[in-house]
């Protein structure tokens, strides 16, 4: 067989030439595209250096895309006709669109390093200096994309749309179940999008993270570990990562523009390439996919509140930070210009959209004096716009992140007289599992605050008490080495919440308590800590958890997220996953006095770019708001 001379780079050493074209005439070596897929998730080639041909069907920024034509097919559809050539550098115009190519490589499978238990990719790896392309025709039709349907994801299994990777597939209809990122520039207060959406196929429910161990971070466990695993939770749940989601990464391919689009959006007619990424499949959208987009989330008021009612909010603001740099902090240094946008932005939510709650729990606040700023910023708005003025007061207490972001509270003076404000186990310690030293417990300690809120009808006073929390973050719960801390961190902060609370209902019965604030965890289990059900005293059954603690709680709290419709039980949106960070726990007591609740929608369901305009309230921070109304007569 003689090699084709149409190429466009050549070999960088005689000798490596020589070793090519000997490879080139070994029949051993030469692969077509669905025999290095196979019908598997790993090829049986890998570590192969072999040579494959294909139609040029995509380019990206460290390689290329090809695909077998249509008229060359195997008549195995279990096995994909396209596979992914990675080149480390932009790809040279030997790959250009269109092109029908020749490729000599090694085989591999691809898996972040960042994420060594996601799925992998079955890829060629071209070496310069070593490997081969030639150019066997241009400008040839690329093959007819693939129309997915609600049949290719029917098995429900992560590995579903295993036989059209790297191919170009299409949809015809596809709604929005996780906006478009983007990357935050904190020193300029602006964000730039990155392309990157998630979606499902019309008439497909939205995502939502459900109860149980996420079935993927199986995958990093050997056979010993996952015995051990079944042995001590027998009845662990598994939760399948949701497969139905596509990952659509508008930007990816080199010439392709960043489509911008919020949840509930429709696109139609979208056309790309097949990849796999952070757990998903990703299209990755064609420049010239003749795609459209129409409608999407738009932001609601809440309703307003009765005069015997009052309304109390969870709210983390996502790093609100100034411009001093703090020598004992990792803090980033805002310029005023850039506090003030954010500032508008927030203050707009807060008077327009949530009616001025009487008390806001907030998280990631740098200090008093950033509180402050914003407790003014909404009095003088509220005055300028005619109303009357809310006199908020804001309090904080320093903690012990080192990021510098802590707990506070704004507290409407109009009408609320404040009792008590202390915090909560700054000074707790435990000693990490890894290490084997002791570590702080809290980085951003709880803050209670004690208050009274007068029924103007009847002039009777309701006394209360809120704990505005922000705990362990879940980065890192199954990192191998720094995992068995995170855990342990985040249990240990569950016991103490909710000793705390079970000592106060001890001393009085009938207090009225709300837990608000950033929990970052589940309404339920996910198989590994249960940190909702151990601070309302409802913990899972020891056999389906990894990490148990005992009922804490004799009087049951109520986590108020479970009470409402399911398809609204979400502040947050990870990777098209709605899920519930913030919540909203009280006691039996103050449920009794609950009129209603609500999520102040402006944040998790938005493209990140809209933080940008400070006329708009979207996107002033990553999580969206609790509110909820308490009445009495």
């Amino acid at each position: 067989m003689t090699m084709s001379i149409k190429t466009t780079r050549l070999v960088f050493s005689s000798f490596a030439i020589a070793l090519i074209l000997a490879g080139s005439m070994n029949a051993q070596r030469v692969r077509l595209i669905s025999d290095i897929q196979g019908a598997k998730e790993d090829s049986v080639y890998v570590g192969n250096w072999l040579r494959v041909s294909g139609l040029v069907t995509a380019r990206v920024r460290n390689g290329f895309f090809i695909q077998t034509p249509d008229e060359k097919i195997d008549k195995d559809p279990n096995t994909s006709e396209g596979i992914f050539v990675f080149t480390r550098t932009e790809p040279g115009e030997e790959a250009a669109i269109g092109n029908y190519v020749s490729v000599t490589g090694t085989v591999g499978e691809y898996t972040p390093s960042a994420d060594p238990m996601s799925p992998s990719i079955t890829q060629i790896s071209f070496q310069v200096g070593r490997d081969f392309i030639s150019v066997e025709s241009k400008g040839n039709q690329l093959p007819k994309p693939i129309m997915l349907s609600p049949e290719d994801f029917r098995t429900n299994s992560n590995d579903q749309l295993e036989k059209y990777e790297s191919m170009r597939v299409a949809v015809g209809s596809l709604v929005v179940v996780g906006p478009t990122g983007g990357f935050v520039n904190e020193t300029t207060g602006t964000a730039v999008s990155d392309g990157v959406f998630y979606g499902v196929l019309k008439g497909t429910p939205r995502p939502f993270r459900q109860t149980g161990f996420d079935v993927l971070d199986f995958k990093g466990l050997d056979e010993k570990e996952i015995a051990k695993l079944k042995k001590e939770t027998p009845r662990l749940l598994p939760y399948d990562s949701n497969p139905e989601r596509l990952r659509i990464q508008s930007s990816t391919q080199i010439g392709s523009k960043a489509i911008d689009v919020n949840v509930g959006a429709e696109i139609t007619d979208l056309v790309g390439v097949l990849y796999y990424g952070y757990r998903s499949y990703a299209l990755l959208a064609d420049p010239t996919s003749p795609h459209k987009v129409s409608g999407g989330q738009r932001v609601a008021v809440l309703p307003i509140p009765q005069s015997n009612e009052f309304t109390v909010a969870g709210m983390n603001i996502e790093r609100l930070f100034d411009e001093v740099d703090d020598a004992d902090k990792k803090d980033p240094i805002i310029p005023v210009e850039v506090q003030n946008r954010r500032l508008e932005k927030l203050s707009l939510a807060i008077r327009q959209f949530m009616h001025l709650p009487d008390v806001i729990g907030v998280a990631e606040v740098e200090n008093l004096k950033m509180l402050q700023r914003l407790a003014e910023k909404i009095n003088s708005d509220s005055v300028a716009a005619g109303k009357s003025d809310p006199k908020y007061l804001a309090f904080l207490s320093e903690g012990n992140d080192v990021g510098g972001i802590d707990n506070g509270f704004l507290v409407k003076s109009s009408t609320i007289r404040i009792l008590e404000i202390k915090q909560l186990g700054k000074d707790d310690k435990f000693q990490n599992p890894a290490s084997k030293e002791d570590a702080v417990l809290n980085d951003r300690p709880p803050l209670l605050l004690r208050a009274a809120f007068t029924n103007k009808k009847t002039g009777k006073e309701f006394e209360f008490t809120v704990i505005v929390n922000h705990m362990k973050s879940l980065n890192g719960y199954n990192d191998p080495k720094e995992g068995i801390f995170v855990r342990t961190k985040k249990q240990l902060q569950a016991e103490m919440l909710a000793k705390v609370v079970a000592a106060r209902l001890k001393n009085n019965p009938g207090e009225n308590i709300a837990l608000v604030g950033d929990f970052n965890a589940f309404e339920f289990s996910d198989g590994v800590t249960d940190v909702m059900n151990t601070v309302k005293g409802t913990p899972t059954p020891k056999d389906q958890v990894m990490y148990w603690s005992e009922d804490l709680v004799p009087q049951d709290l109520i986590n108020i997220i479970e009470r409402i419709n399911p398809v609204q039980r979400y502040s947050y949106v990870f990777q098209g996953n709605a899920q519930t960070l913030d919540h909203f726990v009280v006691t039996q007591s103050m449920f009794r006095h609950l009129i209603d609740f609500q999520f102040a929608r402006l944040n998790a369901d938005y493209s990140e770019i809209l933080r940008n305009d400070s006329s708009r309230v979207e996107r002033f921070s990553d999580h969206d708001v609790t509110v909820a109304y308490f009445g009495f007569e």
